[in-house]
């Protein structure tokens, strides 16, 4: 005998088709306004021409319906792409949230500059108080159009005499002959007279103590399209020159570096003091020539262009023992710089650089244990082009209120022309400076070097 079989209810669907809502929505607005169009004609008592007629029952209905299908499309549009924005801080567990490590700071021990329009931090400050430090036309360099470029050009950068003295040196010392380009001399003058600042002042300074010299470790910050025979060259020159200098302790093997970030923080590995210099020159015809045919030389037709800048910056760097004394032998704090990644802008990613420099100094300044209300000053390698610049002054205005846009927001890249990542490293050393002076944190940030931003924060030594 056959079981019978237990009937099985099947459960009732509860999705409309796709296409009635959006019909029930239509008929809706079409009875409204019908509705209230038919009510004002009769309380109105008068015949509507053939043009309301066709204006108010079908004109009106139809343009909200259209306004309510452009209105719907824009949010779900904005809220893909707030979706697909990446997060300001990577997630972290509620424990790691609650505590975050505390910065290892570096004892910034002294700086140097050679900048267009100063020759140390303290002048380069005050030409830009006194709305000095700008680019001008350049007398020597001109564009395709033979007008003069906008540039922005250090008094001291050539010297011949050093030119031959490097030269002979690094021949009698086996060096292969480096074939520098004028920019590259450029580059290196600076760079030396920078080295033989930082290197005699700290010579001095241990000498007065009476303590014996440390290790000395030299970091040049090259540009990343000399080659590696000539950034090693350099380096060599540099580490001589420490010793001209007066550095009696052990001066370790000087390698060339591009990346500011990875270098200063191995600086806090070394043991003794790290003396890190940037140096670069686009002050020459060559750089004219290049990015004239690339159309990204700044011009009269092309206002986003870059300026021709050039440059030093130099810092020297204690490690932990150092930043933790308080015998007044350190200038200022450094804690360790910051960087995140950003993707070429796109329409849909319009704002996405500006939410990464939100996230990179939020995860800067908790690491550091400061709060974004307590910061005195930013100092940004920042020029004059506007996407850089908005970005800039839309996160202070937005995050960190208390600073004036005129007096609390220093661009260097404003006042130096575009010079890689010397910019940054002289937003490094006027950090110091400001952060001595006003007795408060100041952030440091770079903006301005493609495809990453970076973040650091100087506090003052006291």
């Amino acid at each position: 005998m056959s079981t019978p079989l237990t009937a099985e209810s099947i459960p009732t669907s509860h999705t409309l088709p796709a296409w009635i809502r959006p019909a029930l929505i239509a008929a809706t607005v079409f009875v409204a306004c019908w509705g209230g169009t038919i009510v004002w004609w009769r309380v109105s008592a008068r015949v509507p021409a053939t043009s309301e007629w066709m204006s108010l029952l079908f004109g009106l209905p139809m343009m909200l319906l259209l306004a309510g299908f452009a209105g719907h499309n824009w949010i779900a549009q904005r809220g893909a792409v707030q979706a697909d924005w990446p997060p300001a801080t990577p997630a972290r567990p509620a424990s790691a949230a609650a505590t975050p490590v505390q910065a290892q700071y570096l004892a910034i021990l002294a700086t140097a500059l050679r900048a267009p329009h100063g020759a140390s931090p303290e002048e380069l400050a005050a030409a830009i108080v006194d709305n000095k430090a700008r680019p001008d036309l350049d007398r020597e360099l001109v564009d395709d159009d033979g007008f003069p470029v906008m540039c922005a050009r250090c008094p001291d950068a050539r010297d011949d005499a050093l030119q031959e003295d490097v030269t002979d040196w690094l021949a009698a010392h086996g060096g292969a002959d480096a074939n520098f380009s004028d920019e590259q001399w450029r580059a290196l003058t600076l760079a030396n007279s920078v080295v033989a600042e930082l290197a005699g002042r700290a010579a001095m300074e241990w000498t007065v103590r009476d303590d014996a010299m440390p290790r000395l470790q030299v970091l040049p910050l090259l540009p990343a399209d000399w080659s590696a025979g000539q950034r090693d060259a350099a380096a060599a020159w540099l580490r001589h020159a420490a010793a001209q200098a007066g550095w009696r302790g052990e001066i370790g093997k000087a390698v060339g570096d591009t990346d500011p970030v990875a270098g200063i923080a191995a600086s806090g590995a070394v043991p003794g003091v790290t003396l890190v210099v940037a140096a670069a020159s686009h002050v020459g015809e060559t750089t004219v020539a290049r990015w004239a045919s690339e159309q990204i030389l700044f011009t009269s037709a092309q206002p986003q262009g870059m300026m021709p800048g050039e440059g030093a910056a130099g810092l020297l760097l204690g490690g932990a023992a150092l930043a933790g004394t308080s015998d007044g032998q350190a200038v200022a704090l450094l804690a360790p710089l910051a960087q995140a990644q950003v993707e070429a802008p796109a329409d849909a990613r319009r704002r996405s650089a500006d939410r990464v420099l939100a996230g990179l100094v939020e995860r800067t300044l908790a690491e550091a244990g400061v709060d974004a209300g307590n910061v005195a000053m930013i100092v940004a390698d920042t020029g004059h082009r506007s996407r850089p610049v908005y970005e800039l002054m839309e996160y202070a205005a937005t995050t960190m209120r208390q600073l004036d846009g005129s007096e609390d927001i220093v661009r260097v890249g404003a006042a130096s022309g575009a010079c890689g990542v010397v910019q940054f490293v002289t937003a490094l050393a006027l950090g110091a400076d400001y952060a001595g002076a006003r007795q408060a944190p100041v952030l440091c940030l770079a903006n301005e070097v493609p495809g990453r931003r970076i973040a650091a924060l100087v506090r003052p030594a006291a």
